[in-house]
């Protein structure tokens, strides 16, 4: 079995049943048609707020567990949500395909972190959004949450060169208290952004 499957082992929903706050803010800027693709879906809290706007999701995981819990809260939610176990660093991405596209605390080494980003960007229509949420190296010092290898983690700056090619609506780097299920709870260094392909 892998940690991410121990992780969400149980009934509890381990980052809670809601969207991430940004994912909620920037709402109004999102269409609320066509498909979109949720990374690192876990347990489906962010791609089936998606689905509740209109929106045609996959989310894709590593962990069938989470799956599992996915497909559970879309029903219970009254949304048709698609999933796909798959390894975000190797899955093929359609190009031009998707009008939206989220990942929220999935980080990468590089050179693996570009390489993903770009093929994120690739994958979106012309005018399609990208919303990421990352912890920022700072982030290590709280210990409230996210990867303990600071190479997994980028500066803004770093993460805006690594997903080159979009028009950022949002780009910004914070410190503030996250409350999001019981693994991001705390003050906590995050960046948010919010990108959108030329047309």
């Amino acid at each position: 079995m892998s940690k991410w499957d121990e992780r969400y082992l149980g009934d509890d929903y381990v980052f809670g049943t809601e969207p991430a706050e940004f994912i909620k803010q920037i709402t109004p800027q999102l269409p609320t048609a066509g498909k979109a693709l949720d990374l690192a879906t876990g347990e489906g809290r962010n791609g089936i707020f998606l689905a509740g706007l209109g929106l045609d999701v996959e989310g894709v995981d590593l962990s069938e567990v989470g799956l599992a819990k996915a497909q559970r809260l879309a029903d219970e939610k009254g949304v048709t949500f698609h999933t796909r176990m798959a390894d975000v660093a190797t899955m093929e991405m359609k190009p031009n395909n998707y009008a939206v596209v989220t990942m929220v605390f999935c980080h990468f080494i590089e050179p693996v972190r570009t390489a993903v980003m770009q093929k994120i960007v690739h994958s979106l229509q012309p005018g399609g959004m990208f919303a990421a949420v990352f912890y920022h190296p700072n982030q290590i010092a709280f210990a409230t949450g996210g990867p303990s290898d600071p190479a997994m983690l980028g500066t803004l700056e770093e993460m805006q060169a690594a997903i080159n090619g979009l028009e950022w609506q949002v780009a910004e780097h914070c410190e503030h208290e996250l409350h999001e299920g019981v693994r991001h709870k705390g003050m906590s260094s995050v960046i948010y952004l919010l990108g959108r392909k030329p047309l």
